[in-house]
C-alpha cells in the first residue's frame, strides 16, 4: 500500500480532537466574558493611548533601563538593575531602585517585551506595550478564578464569578489601560498560585504531581510578593488554611508533605529578590507560615502517638499555647518591625495619623456607602453562599471562607484593597446565586421521592418573575446613568496625565505640554522642585532631575517640600537654594468665568495644587488655621500674603458671591459664598523678583477662553 492510500485510508473521526458541547460552551462564554473584560479596561484610550496614574511612570522607567542593559550587554546586562542607584530622583541622595521598588514587576515587564520582541517579532515601543500590559493581565484574571469557583460551585457558577471580575470597579480601576502597577500582574500571579495550591490537596493525583503543583504554586506566589507588597494579603489566607488542615478531611500526611514544599518555595523565591528580602522570613507573614506549618506537622505526629478521643483536645490547647507564645514573640520584638501601614490593615480602627500617609488618596477609608454601590445585589447572594460553605469542610470551601473573611477585614482599612473584597464577592455571591437559581428551576416533587412531570406541576410563574429581576437587577449596573452605581461609567476615567492629573472628565494636554517644554527647554542637569505627586512625570517624561516622589522613601524631604511652599517668600528661596533647585512648578485647576462688570474671575478648585494645599500645610508642619478658614478649604489672607504658594498663585481674591447671586467686595468669610478670583502674575516672565515666569500652559494665560481649566506654571529661580 502506498503512502497516499494509507493516508486516505485513515478515518478522520480517529484523529479529531474530542470535545463536548459543554465544554465548546464554555470556552466561548469565557472567550466572551475575557473580551467584554478588556474593552473595559481599554475604556480609557478615547483620552489618549498614556500610561495613569503616577507610580507606572517610573515602574516603566525601570523597566526600559532593564530592556536597554539587556540590547547593549545580553544576559549580564539584567544584574546591572540589581547595582543602579538612580541620581535622577531624590535629588541629591538618588534612589537604590532595587531595594526600594517592586523588582518583580520592572522584570515582568522586561522580560515580556524583549520575548514579544525577539521572538514574536513585536514592533512597538516598550511604553506601548506597556500600556496595554495591565488590561490585558487584568482580562486574563477571570481565568483563575473560573476555576477556582469552580471547586466550589457548579460550571455556571464558575462563568458567573468569571463575570463579576469582568465588571468589577474596584479591580477596573486598579487595572486599566496604562495602570502598569503592581495589582494586576501580582493578583494574577496570586490567584494562580491559589488555584495549583487547593489542587495539591486533590486525592486522585500522584505525589510527583502534587511536588510539581506545590513548585509552582509557591514560586508563583514568590514571584507575586516581588511584584506587590499588597501579596501578603495570600499570606494570611495560607497561614490559616494550613493551620487547619488537620481538622480537615485530607490525607494529612500528603498535606504536610506539599505544604513543605510550598512554604519553603514561596519564602525562598521572596526572599532572594531585595525586596522584601530575607527580612520576610522572620516578619509575620513569614512566621505565620511557617509557624501555621510547623502546627501541621506538630498535630500529625500528634495523631500518630495519641488517642482519637484525645486528639481533639490536644490541639486545641496545642493552638491555645501558640497564640500566647506569638503574643510573647511580639511583645519581645523579636519579630522584624511592622510597617505603619501594614498595621493599619492589621487594626482598621488605628489611623496612622501620619499626614503624608492620609495624604494617599488610595489609604482612604472607604464608606458603607462604597461598599453598597459596588456590590449591589451580589451582597445578598454573597451571604447566601457563605451559608452554604459554611456546612462544607473541603479545602476549597474553607479557602473560600478564609479568603472572604479576611478581605473584607482589610478592605475596611484602605480603598485600594477593596480588590480583595472584590474576589470575596465574586466566588460567594457565584456560589449563592448558583444555589437559589438551581432551586427555582428544579422541579417540584409531587409526592415522596416522585419528580413532578407535566407544565402543570412546574414553578413556571415563579421561574419566569425570577428570570426577569434578575435580568433587571443584573443589568442595571450596565445600564443605569448614576456614575456611582454604573459599571460602564465608572471605567470611563481619564489616565490621569490625559486630563493632567485634575478631577475633569476630559483630554488636557496642559501637562504633557509643561514636560515637553520642561524636555526642549531646560538645561539637562536642572532640577526642578515640585509636590511630590508630580516627581514620577518630571523625571520620566520631562527627562529632569526631581527632589521627591510618590516612592515617599524620605519623609522628611516631603515636609522640607511643604515647609518651602507654605513659608515667607525669604524663607522658601534659602529652602529652595539649599536644594540646589533650578526651577519650581506647580499645577493648578479650576474655573474661569467673566462678568461685564469685573472682567475675568476664577473660581478655583479642580484638583490641582489650590485643592491639596491643606496637604501642603500638614505635612509641613504648620496649622490649618494659619492658612485656611474654617471650612478647610478656602485660603484665608495670611495665604495669600505670607504662604510663598500664594505667590506662586497667579491670583488675588476679587469678590464672593452668594446662592441669590448678591455681589460682596469686602472679604469677610462666609462659608454659604463662593469666593472668585481675578488673575495676577506676581512673578511675570520680564519681572525683576527672585523668580521669572519660564512657562503657563495655554488655559492659564490671560487671553485663555472661559470655561475649566488645568495648567501648569513653572517659575524659573534668579541666581547670582
Amino acid at each position: 500500500m502506498s503512502i497516499v492510500d494509507s493516508i486516505k485510508s485513515i478515518k478522520l473521526d480517529s484523529i479529531r480532537p474530542v470535545t463536548s458541547r459543554q465544554t465548546l460552551v464554555i470556552v466561548i462564554t469565557l472567550s466572551i466574558i475575557f473580551s467584554a473584560a478588556l474593552m473595559l479596561r481599554i475604556f480609557p484610550v478615547k483620552y489618549g493611548y498614556f500610561l495613569n496614574e503616577f507610580d507606572p511612570f517610573f515602574d516603566y522607567y525601570a523597566s526600559k533601563f532593564i530592556v536597554d542593559h539587556f540590547d547593549a550587554s545580553g544576559i549580564s546586562g539584567l544584574l546591572d538593575y540589581f547595582s543602579w542607584h538612580d541620581y535622577r530622583t531624590w535629588y541629591p541622595e538618588g534612589r537604590p531602585v532595587a531595594r526600594t521598588s517592586q523588582v518583580g514587576l520592572h522584570f515582568a515587564g522586561a522580560l515580556f517585551y524583549i520575548v514579544a520582541r525577539d521572538v514574536f517579532g513585536l514592533t512597538s515601543s516598550l511604553y506601548d506595550f506597556l500600556v496595554i500590559f495591565p488590561p490585558i493581565v487584568g482580562a486574563l484574571s477571570i481565568i483563575p478564578i473560573y476555576l477556582i469557583a469552580r471547586r466550589v460551585t457548579s460550571e455556571g457558577g464558575a462563568l458567573f464569578a468569571s463575570l463579576i471580575i469582568a465588571f468589577s470597579t474596584s479591580i477596573i480601576q486598579r487595572g486599566n489601560l496604562g495602570w502598569f502597577k503592581s495589582e494586576p500582574f501580582a493578583l494574577f500571579l496570586s490567584l494562580c498560585g491559589s488555584y495549583l495550591f487547593l489542587t495539591m490537596f486533590d486525592s486522585d493525583r500522584s505525589h510527583r504531581n502534587i511536588a510539581l503543583r506545590a513548585v509552582l504554586a509557591g514560586t508563583l506566589m514568590g514571584i507575586s510578593l516581588t511584584a506587590w507588597g499588597g501579596s501578603q494579603f495570600f499570606n494570611i489566607v495560607f497561614a490559616v488554611l494550613i493551620l487547619v488542615i488537620p481538622f480537615l478531611k485530607v490525607d494529612q500526611q500528603k498535606a504536610i508533605f506539599t505544604t513543605s514544599i510550598f512554604v519553603a518555595f514561596y519564602l525562598i523565591v521572596a526572599a532572594i529578590s531585595p525586596r522584601p528580602g530575607a527580612a520576610l522570613i522572620l516578619s509575620p507573614a513569614g512566621i505565620a507560615l511557617l509557624g501555621s506549618l510547623a502546627f501541621a506537622i506538630l498535630a500529625n505526629v500528634i495523631r500518630h502517638y495519641s488517642h482519637a478521643f484525645e486528639y481533639v483536645n490536644i490541639l486545641k490547647n496545642t493552638v491555645i499555647g501558640l497564640f500566647f507564645g506569638a503574643i510573647v514573640i511580639l511583645s519581645l520584638g523579636l519579630l522584624s518591625e511592622v510597617s505603619g501601614r501594614y498595621l493599619t490593615v492589621i487594626m482598621p480602627f488605628r489611623r496612622s495619623g501620619v499626614p503624608l500617609v492620609e495624604s494617599v488618596a488610595e489609604h482612604f477609608v472607604p464608606t458603607g456607602a462604597q461598599f453598597f454601590q459596588e456590590y449591589l445585589i451580589l451582597l445578598p447572594f454573597a451571604v447566601f453562599g457563605a451559608m452554604q460553605l459554611l456546612n462544607k469542610r473541603d479545602i476549597s470551601s474553607v479557602f473560600v471562607l478564609v479568603l472572604a473573611a479576611s478581605g473584607f477585614y482589610i478592605s475596611g482599612s484602605f480603598s485600594r484593597l477593596m480588590i480583595f473584597s472584590s474576589i470575596a464577592i465574586a466566588l460567594l455571591a457565584a456560589v449563592g446565586f448558583i444555589t437559589v437559581t438551581s432551586s427555582i428551576f428544579r422541579p417540584l416533587l409531587t409526592g415522596i421521592g416522585k419528580q413532578a412531570t407535566g407544565k402543570s406541576e412546574t414553578r413556571t410563574g415563579l421561574k419566569i418573575m425570577y428570570s426577569l429581576f434578575m435580568i433587571v437587577v443584573l443589568c442595571f449596573p450596565v445600564i443605569t446613568p448614576s456614575y456611582g452605581y454604573s459599571w460602564v461609567l465608572s471605567a470611563d476615567i481619564p489616565t490621569s496625565i490625559s486630563n493632567s492629573g485634575s478631577t475633569y472628565r476630559g483630554h488636557d494636554p496642559s501637562f504633557l505640554e509643561a514636560l515637553t517644554w520642561l524636555e526642549g527647554s531646560t538645561p539637562e542637569d536642572s532640577i526642578v522642585a515640585a509636590w511630590w505627586d508630580y516627581g514620577y512625570w518630571i523625571t520620566v517624561m520631562g527627562n529632569r532631575t526631581s527632589l521627591a516622589d510618590n516612592a515617599t522613601i524620605n519623609g522628611t524631604r516631603i515636609s522640607v517640600l511643604g515647609q518651602m511652599f507654605m513659608s515667607p517668600e525669604e524663607e522658601s528661596l534659602e529652602i529652595l537654594d539649599s536644594l540646589d533647585a533650578d526651577y519650581v512648578l506647580i499645577f493648578l485647576a479650576g474655573t474661569k468665568t467673566a462678568n461685564q462688570q469685573f472682567g475675568d474671575l476664577y473660581l478655583l478648585g479642580g484638583g490641582g495644587d489650590e485643592s491639596k494645599k491643606q496637604w501642603f500645610i500638614r505635612i509641613g508642619g504648620f496649622e490649618d488655621a494659619e492658612f485656611m478658614e474654617p471650612d478647610g478649604f478656602s485660603p484665608n489672607d495670611n495665604f495669600w500674603e505670607n504662604s510663598f504658594l500664594g505667590r506662586l498663585m497667579p491670583f488675588t481674591w476679587e469678590l464672593a458671591v452668594d446662592a441669590e447671586n448678591n455681589v460682596y467686595q469686602e472679604y469677610e468669610f462666609n462659608p454659604e459664598r463662593t469666593n472668585l478670583y481675578a488673575y495676577n502674575m506676581k512673578y511675570p516672565a520680564d519681572g525683576n523678583g527672585p523668580l521669572r515666569l519660564a512657562f503657563a500652559s495655554s488655559s492659564l494665560q490671560p487671553d485663555a477662553p472661559q470655561g475649566r481649566f488645568s495648567g501648569v506654571l513653572i517659575y524659573e529661580i534668579v541666581k547670582d
